[in-house]
């Protein structure tokens, strides 16, 4: 078993030798510390050397997510210790699947190619944050150990189930960075290799590629986003609290705001999201479509009406309205503007028509009330842009439309203006002045 931990965790070759990456996961510094507690602020941890940060991010982003924004908390070094074994507890019992899953605790030098013993013990739900302050935070094991133990309560089929490439392990590179599977893994208690919502074929070969599978407690952004190399889901992007671990070229930090308002999910959101992720699990590629072939399993996946699905007139009328006459293909813009309707109100002639009744429950989507606002501006006298054709629908508030589009202004001016902080807990530990703690910066974001 200490074989197979070691190959999970550094690659094939650890079996038989420590690399220096695993040297440097060992060093005194990559415990978990925190911050001496006269510094500012209390809770945050402070990493001394490169290598574990995607540990350390994640479970900073915890800590965060405990404290409920309250970052000017005054936290004793108990308080501390034990919000720290609460959130590893988490984690361990993240990793499980059922509440019959035993979780482990085990020392990281028994997982050493020269150790000669192999003994991790189990530990009642029950007690388990009082065994990890007594076993991992107070001695301090350090951070292998608490992976090692994760890995450990995950078994090591689960994690190679979860993975796409089982040969995969969960540092990379020369420097021993925390791989994707080892965020996802401490974030979601799934070592996914993806960030992206849900699982996605390979085409008709029966591969799939796996992401994550729920909203996360905090969340995850990165710069390959914004090079377009990854496209980061929604259960990563709007998390639960309002705090996110950010990857960047060679290093995890955080990023929090204290605002709950921030994760709150309309109605209307989380349909459009919940719609989006069965559409483009059969749009592997991103290209804005699927197959016609596919829309009967999307509708499925929605839990569209059965009585409908198992109609074939009904849902031969359904495919007409959607298909691309000669293209086999079905357009996100139309399945969206049909499918809402019709998980909405359950009627398809409704869908069909593109109509909604009056009494319709679910909210109109932002492009819906800029098209009626649009509208009702247009058809204002005082407008420049007036046209006599355009017809004010009965839903839209009648209020004057200088009044609304205030409205409009002061919302975006309160949605733009949102303050953040950005938490970096990496120091450098050959210097030992008084400033040399983890920083935290406050900013505003527009």
């Amino acid at each position: 078993m200490a074989q197979a931990l070691r190959q999970l965790m550094w690659g094939p070759a650890a079996a038989v030798f420590e690399s220096e990456v695993e040297a440097r996961w060992k060093l005194e510094g990559n415990h978990f510390n925190f911050s001496p507690i006269e510094a500012a602020p209390s809770w945050a941890l402070q990493q001394q050397h490169g290598g574990p940060c995607g540990v350390f991010a994640p479970v900073q982003a915890l800590l965060l997510a405990r404290l409920g924004g309250n970052i000017d908390a005054k936290l004793t070094i108990p308080d501390r210790d034990l919000l720290l074994a609460n959130v590893l507890a988490d984690v361990l019992v993240q990793a499980t699947e059922s509440p019959s899953d035993k979780i482990w605790l085990i020392d990281a030098n028994q997982v050493s190619p020269s150790s000669d013993s192999f003994s991790p013990f189990d530990v009642p739900r029950a007690d388990l944050p009082s065994r990890v302050l007594s076993f991992l935070v107070h001695p301090k094991r350090g951070v292998l150990s608490f992976v090692y133990s994760l890995m450990l309560t995950r078994g090591v089929s689960r994690l190679q189930d979860d993975m796409d490439d089982v040969e995969s392990s969960l540092t990379s590179g020369q420097f021993g960075h925390g791989s994707q599977e080892l965020l996802n893994l401490m974030l979601t208690g799934r070592a996914t290799s993806n960030v992206f919502d849900g699982v996605v074929p390979m085409g008709d070969s029966g591969l799939v590629l796996r992401g994550v599978q729920s909203r996360a407690q905090v969340g995850y952004l990165t710069h390959l986003e914004a090079l377009r190399y990854c496209t980061v889901g929604t259960f990563l992007k709007s998390p639960i609290f309002p705090v996110w671990v950010l990857g960047s070229t060679s290093h995890f930090t955080v990023l929090f705001a204290t605002d709950a308002s921030l994760c709150t999910e309309s109605a209307s959101d989380a349909l459009l999201a919940t719609v989006q992720r069965a559409f483009q699990s059969f749009d592997t590629m991103g290209n804005g479509y699927i197959p016609i072939d596919a829309l009967g399993q999307v509708l499925a996946k929605l839990h569209v009406d059965p009585a409908i699905l198992a109609n074939e007139f009904q849902l031969g009328r359904l495919y007409s309205k959607l298909q691309v006459p000669g293209a086999g293909i079905v357009l996100w813009e139309d399945f969206w503007r049909v499918v809402s309707i019709l998980l909405d109100t359950n009627d398809l002639q409704q869908a069909l028509d593109g109509k909604r009744k009056e009494g319709s429950s679910r909210p109109r989507s932002d492009s819906d009330v800029a098209r009626a606002l649009q509208a009702q501006f247009d058809a204002d006298p005082t407008s420049t842009t007036t046209s006599s054709s355009t017809t004010i629908p009965d839903d839209v508030d009648t209020a004057s439309v200088e009044d609304r589009w205030a409205t409009l202004d002061d919302e975006q001016e309160q949605v733009n203006q949102v303050v953040l902080y950005h938490v970096n807990g990496l120091v450098d530990a050959s210097k030992a002045s008084a400033g040399n703690f983890p920083r935290c910066v406050q900013f505003e974001a527009t």
